[in-house]
């Protein structure tokens, strides 16, 4: 680490103190190498002059340095003299130390020009420069979209009828209008559902639309976010892997050069999942193989008890589902209804207790007790990989049968009252809630529930990390419900370079409104007769306008934030496991992305050659270790979920809105009167000059006040003497003619002046008797005769000492 200006400083003045202590001492000594015992008169005097200022009659010794016989307030006085010097020297060393340079936010606001920033990660590299193609929809085939049209054209061919259906894909622009003006009314920086595009995509076709084509989403993987652990800044987005969730913001940043850099703030929209979980407390042990490298199947899997099964709660909680709101979602209670059911199931799948999860009489369990997983050739336990699913129960290898078909197969011990897969899948259903045919607005919150099988743990002391043959090894087991939601948050920036690495998010946190009344109005589309499985009602930040809103059939929320309607079910599984949707003809990514990521969350298995990351870390032990970590506790698990469903959502989605930059999909939306429709609004310019308030940093002289404290010191004892001195100034004890008189009676001159010429006065002594020489030895003075140039006269003897 280099020095500071203050360190310079420090020891510039450390240096001039040594100079200014050592000069003094070396010239006298050189001086008196220079001049013989023979001097005039005035010669002495000055000689005494340089020889007694110094320190070397303190160091020496001598006579002017005695305090025999000395008063002692001239003795303290000369004590106090070097006491205050010797602080004045330590206070111009530490005086300076004190110093330090601070870059600071300056005290006003300056506007900025704000240009757009490319990202030079694998987010810039990889996501496709913005399509041009519409927002389109699809709703099926019997009832148009809100707002759209239908046409069903029939042909009779014989005793057949031949019907064709062509539909408007594209939103209509009352609904564009209500979103986007919605999101810049509460604040410019707030992104709508229009301000939303898939990362990547492709041309799609859609012969059943008027268009025939529309963006069709198309999932590829570009990097893994995970391992980060930071509020990261990518292409369109802020990802928050801390807490989880993505904030949209197509990035912008001062376009001017910035000594010291700026701050600002910004309110996003934040989409982010919300996950609760509840230990079984059951777990999967198993021996690992002797050779692990060739063979993935594990050595005596079972279930074992840890006061799942043998402490199950009598009587369980409610078999009802939940109904679902934007209210009271309780994620903990629907994960632990969940939870319970799984173990109540398997306790009667081991005929450990009675099929009747109202009257329980019995739990033949003993905490500690393992049962060995049925069919393990069917259910493979992996030691090296995470895994998520939405089937609860799925270790005991069941097939979707009737019960009567499953009873057929059991024998007394295992399975006797017919379990089947079936029954768990109730789990799930009294977890979640919502289901495809709930109805297509606000109430039917999405609600993900999980079964996750945890990261292994070694159980018999050894590194989690090492796989050594026969080692024994456990799998936590969790209930986990997730719901998604989205928020306004406050996030504050910092720039300091030229490119988006330069970029950082100094805090973020939920925006903070001091009344309910400045909280965001949500408006969520309430689609009469309409179910989830035909159609996602759309969502967003709308301005207050009850006729407008009633009008199209939009329900009004006003509340911090805004959990979102979908579901996940064994339905979802229709849609594939991709993290982007792939229904023909809609290309709405607001609506779809984070139901299909959740699902792909909840779905995380070893990677069969999906285009997408390994989330189960079979491929990476840096990921798996940290799940080893996170999956040892419930809360670790549920913040394992959110950062999963971050990670498919971040390399999902893009956000196309920022400063001086508006959506770059086109503003066509569905004819109201013939013809396409644009909005008039002045947003057809994908970039525009924007000024932008920011705090832009300056560079300012700090002082740390302790390095003060000597100076300080010195400022009193200065203010004493000098107090001290004006004082005896007023009441005339002293002053310059006094100084004066003192002065010339401690000359060695004036005082052999006197000795010489008693009679001299003191203004003419110089001119008379100044010149005439003076031999001064260790044990006598000699005054040379001025009339006799050869040979000394002695005057006197003045013995020394």
């Amino acid at each position: 680490m280099g020095l500071t200006i203050a360190e310079v400083s420090g020891l510039i003045a450390t240096g001039v103190f040594v100079l200014q202590l050592a000069l003094p001492l070396l010239i006298p000594w050189i001086l008196v190498a220079l001049v013989t015992e023979n001097n005039s008169i005035l010669t002495w005097a000055v000689l005494g002059r340089y020889l007694h200022s110094s320190l070397w009659p303190t160091l020496l010794g001598s006579s002017t340095a005695s305090t025999t016989g000395v008063p002692s307030r001239v003795v303290w006085t000369g004590w106090l003299q070097t006491a205050v010097l010797a602080v004045i020297s330590i206070a111009s060393i530490c005086t300076p130390l004190g110093l330090y340079n601070s870059i600071e936010p300056g005290k006003a606001l300056t506007s900025r020009q704000f240009g757009y920033a490319r990202d030079p990660s694998a987010f810039g590299y990889g996501t496709p420069p913005r399509s041009a193609a519409p927002f389109t929809r699809n709703c099926g085939f019997d009832r148009p979209c809100p707002g759209s049209t239908l046409n069903e054209v029939c042909r009779k061919q014989g005793l057949l009828e031949n019907c064709t259906v062509t539909y408007e894909s594209r939103i209509p622009s009352s609904l564009l209008d209500l979103y986007r003006d919605g999101a810049a009314s509460f604040n410019e920086t707030v992104s709508s559902i229009f301000d939303l595009q898939y990362r990547t995509f492709v041309r799609g076709v859609d012969a059943y639309s008027v268009l025939g084509w529309y963006a069709k989403p198309y999932y590829r993987h570009l990097e893994v976010l995970i391992l980060g652990e930071e509020v990261q800044v990518v292409e369109g987005l802020i990802v928050d892997m801390e807490g989880g969730g993505i904030g949209l913001r197509n990035h912008t940043v001062p376009q001017s050069a910035l000594e010291y850099g700026a701050s600002w703030s910004e309110d996003l929209l934040f989409i982010q999942p919300e996950t609760e979980c509840v230990p079984l407390n059951l777990t999967i042990d198993f021996e690992f193989p002797a050779d692990g490298q060739t063979s993935l199947l594990t050595v005596d899997p079972a279930v074992v008890d840890h006061g799942g099964l043998s402490s199950l709660s009598i009587p369980g909680p409610s078999m009802i589902p939940s109904v679902n709101g934007q209210d009271g979602l309780d994620l903990r209670a629907r994960a632990y209804q969940a939870a319970w059911l799984n173990n109540f199931l398997t306790l009667v799948y081991f005929n450990a207790t009675n099929p009747d999860p109202s009257n329980v009489t019995r739990l033949d369990v003993a905490r500690g007790q393992s049962f060995p997983i049925p069919h393990p050739n069917n259910f493979t336990v992996m030691y090296r990989n995470l895994k998520t699913t939405i089937d609860y129960g799925q270790y005991l290898s069941l097939s979707v049968n009737s019960n009567s078909s499953q009873k057929a197969n059991s024998t007394r011990s295992q399975n006797p009252h017919g379990v089947a897969q079936e029954n768990f899948t109730y789990a799930s259903k009294l977890c979640a809630g919502s289901s495809a045919s709930s109805p297509a607005n606000a109430t039917s919150t999405i609600i993900g529930c999980s079964f996750v099988y945890g990261a292994a743990y070694r159980r018999d002391g050894g590194s989690n990390l090492t796989t050594d043959p026969h080692s024994q090894w456990s799998i936590p087991l969790y209930s986990c419900a997730t719901a998604v939601k989205a928020t306004i948050k406050t996030v504050d920036f910092q720039y300091n370079g030229t490119g988006l690495d330069d970029l950082k998010v100094s805090s973020m946190g939920g925006k903070q409104y001091p009344h309910p009344s400045d909280q965001p109005l949500w408006g969520v589309e309430d689609l009469k007769d309409r179910t989830l499985s035909e159609v996602q009602p759309m969502w967003g930040v709308v301005a207050s306008n009850d006729s407008v809103t009633s009008r199209l059939n939009v329900s009004t929320l006003q509340q911090e934030s805004l959990y979102l309607p979908g579901y996940i079910d064994q339905m979802s599984l229709l849609n594939g496991f991709s993290p982007v949707p792939v229904s023909t003809g809609q290309n709405l990514p607001g609506v779809d992305f984070y139901s299909q990521a959740l699902l792909r969350t909840l779905s995380i298995d070893i990677p069969a050659g999906q285009p997408y990351a390994d989330y189960s870390g079979l491929t990476s032990l840096g990921l798996y270790a940290k799940w080893q970590n996170l999956s040892s506790s419930a809360d670790g698990t549920a913040s394992m979920l959110n950062l999963i469903w971050t990670d498919f959502a971040a390399n999902s989605v893009v956000g196309t809105k920022g400063w001086g930059l508006s959506a770059a999909a086109s503003q066509e939306a569905a004819p109201s009167e013939g013809g396409v429709e644009k909005r008039a609004n002045g947003r057809e310019d994908n970039a525009t000059t924007t000024m932008v308030p920011v705090i832009v940093y300056e560079r300012r002289i700090r002082y740390r006040l302790p390095f003060a404290i000597p100076a300080f010191v010195v400022l009193a004892i200065s203010s004493v003497i000098v107090s001290g001195l004006i004082a005896l100034v007023l009441f005339r004890r002293t002053g310059i003619t006094r100084l004066r008189e003192f002065l010339e009676y401690t000359s060695v001159g004036r005082v052999l002046g006197l000795l010489l010429s008693p009679g001299v006065q003191e203004a003419g002594w110089m001119g008379r008797i100044g010149e005439r020489k003076v031999k001064m030895t260790r044990d006598s003075i000699t005054v040379e005769d001025e009339g006799l140039l050869s040979g000394e006269i002695r005057l006197e003897q003045i013995p020394k000492g």
